[in-house]
């Protein structure tokens, strides 16, 4: 009996270096921003997505060009899991992600308020930001260089595009003004183009009666696409008095000016 409980001794001591190990095994740096696949019921949809990280607390958000989507959730090893609710014909429905980190890249599965599954994936996202924002300055001083000489061309250009060219666009989200950007063609009242962010673009159709407009796109979401519309009025190279239409969360406001060339 006492050889018995001597060898369980030795077992014992002899495994509890390797669990002490694995408790303090380095937890994954996840913090930064990802590139998010999801799989959904709806079809498949690539989203951005910001990370922190506090111990084994994680804060995400899902950023698209309508805004951004909070959620919170948990690291334990590399075993990543966090929850959100997305509003589908006004009522939440709870989407639960878990996945494992290896390196830069996730992968896991997606529970759509236990109707469906998904998979899901995520890679880190290139700083791509910042190339943008350093030509800013750049173009901002031409203009400025240029003002002088070219007083009365804008409003000429501007006439005769209607809401044709390039805008900076802002949309007012709960979580914040949220920018974007857009390029439209105006023939004969009817509107197309693009409409994005560092997320990508999406095409825009619409229509133009008098000076108020109105635009439709089709948004990828965590939870599959959404349709938008936009309506508008013209004031010189701004647009005011936007009204944003979205599929399942009600109304948000949207302005814009024209990027002069």
């Amino acid at each position: 009996m006492t050889r018995l409980r001597y060898a369980l001794l030795a077992l014992a001591l002899s495994t509890a270096p390797t669990a002490f190990a694995q408790e303090t095994a380095p937890r994954p740096n996840i913090a930064g921003d990802w590139d998010v696949t999801v799989q959904s019921p709806q079809g498949t949809n690539t989203v951005l997505v910001t990370l922190k990280q506090d111990g084994e607390k994680i804060e995400g958000l899902f950023k698209s060009p309508l805004g951004e989507l909070p959620f919170t959730g948990t690291l334990v090893g590399n075993e990543m899991k966090f929850a959100f609710s997305f509003p589908v014909d006004g009522q939440p429905l709870l989407i639960t992600m878990t996945g494992k980190v290896d390196g830069d890249a996730v992968t896991g599965k997606a529970d759509f308020g236990g109707f469906a599954e998904g998979d899901w994936s995520a890679k880190r996202a290139q700083p791509a930001a910042a190339a943008a924002t350093t030509t800013t300055p750049q173009t901002t001083t031409a203009e400025t260089t240029t003002s002088p000489s070219t007083t009365t061309a804008p409003s000429t250009t501007t006439a005769g595009l209607g809401y044709g060219g390039k805008w900076d666009v802002v949309v007012r989200t709960p979580g914040g003004d949220f920018p974007a950007t857009a390029n439209f063609t105006d023939e004969g009242g009817k509107l197309s183009g693009t409409f994005g962010s560092q997320m990508g673009e999406v095409p825009v159709t619409g229509t133009v009666e008098g000076k108020s407009m109105k635009l439709t796109m089709v948004a990828q979401t965590p939870n599959g696409n959404m349709t938008v519309t936009l309506t508008g009025d013209l004031d010189g190279d701004s647009i005011v008095n936007g009204k944003a239409d979205i599929e399942g969360m009600g109304q948000m406001e949207w302005s814009a000016k024209r990027i002069k060339p």
